[in-house]
């Protein structure tokens, strides 16, 4: 096989861009790769990093994963450039944590025509011409979050578990395909995202009872100090390229050996109720 053509969702910070990076510089060069954002205003750092690679074997277009018109629009740029898509990665996500009843549903929306519908976008673009080659990989960055219930995360907890459903339902078929699908679930990563979650995930807290807001201040504090020990997005770019290289990939991959124990201790209770016992240090 010659250069593969693959398309990365959201590539302004973090994972995106340091996947984009990792694949455009490896020394197979064996990769197009074709970094979108939803605002090229943002492409600096990503112009950046990116070196002599730029506009040689990799291209920033426009694409915004909420809106189906523009994923459709940025895909026939790919086709008519290169004629297809042989690997797409959706990595656009955003995050929020607090309390569900003092979260807008506006907020609450975002995060669902993110994580959701933007994945669900972004693979109904790129099927049938996979289907129609019998050929193509499919990576969605997920997160722990996809495999097990977060307190104070329920909304961006529930998107990741629709990540995995979605993902485990499409498998079986598209195997028939030659397509194979993954998710890849970092733990805390060390990149932007978690900057953003803050201020996105706490609008609205003032409005709780005093032992809610006790409960999200106790979590906010754990978060920052298990954020300090957090992956960098590069170590997650890396997973990413050899889930790529990989001829029969899994569905599932952690970036995390901590994300590994503690998915296998919920998988041994059909009842769910040993991993309430997983987060109680955190809520104290």
């Amino acid at each position: 096989m010659g250069e593969r053509v693959v398309v990365i969702t959201s590539c302004s910070t973090g994972i995106g861009l340091s996947t984009a990076v990792q694949l455009a510089k490896s020394e197979a060069k064996k990769y197009i790769v074709y970094a979108t954002m939803r605002n090229l205003a943002k492409k600096g750092p990503l112009v950046e990093k990116a070196g002599d690679t730029l506009n040689k074997n990799l291209f920033i277009i426009e694409m915004d994963v909420k809106s189906e018109s523009s994923v459709k629009a940025a895909v026939k740029k790919v086709f008519n450039a290169r004629g297809r898509i042989d690997v797409l990665v959706n990595n656009a996500g955003v995050g929020m944590v607090g309390a569900l009843e003092c979260q807008s549903m506006d907020s609450i929306k975002n995060i669902y025509e993110t994580n959701v519908y933007g994945v669900i976008h972004c693979i109904k673009a790129v099927l049938p011409s996979m289907k129609k080659k019998e050929s193509g990989q499919i990576i969605t960055v997920s997160s722990g979050a996809g495999r097990f219930g977060v307190p104070l995360c329920a909304a961006y907890c529930s998107s990741k578990h629709a990540i995995s459903g979605l993902t485990e339902s499409l498998a079986p078929t598209l195997k028939q395909f030659n397509i194979n699908i993954s998710v890849v679930e970092p733990g805390p990563v060390s990149t932007e995202f978690t900057n953003t979650v803050r201020s996105i995930g706490f609008s609205g807290i003032e409005d709780g009872d005093e032992k809610t807001k006790k409960l999200v201040e106790s979590f906010t504090s754990s978060m920052d100090k298990i954020v300090t020990k957090a992956q960098k997005g590069e170590e997650v770019a890396e997973c990413i390229q050899k889930v790529v290289e990989t001829e029969i990939p899994n569905v599932y991959y952690t970036t995390s050996p901590a994300l590994d124990a503690m998915t296998a201790k919920k998988y041994v209770d059909i009842t769910g109720n040993s991993f309430l016992t997983s987060f109680p240090q955190y809520l104290k």
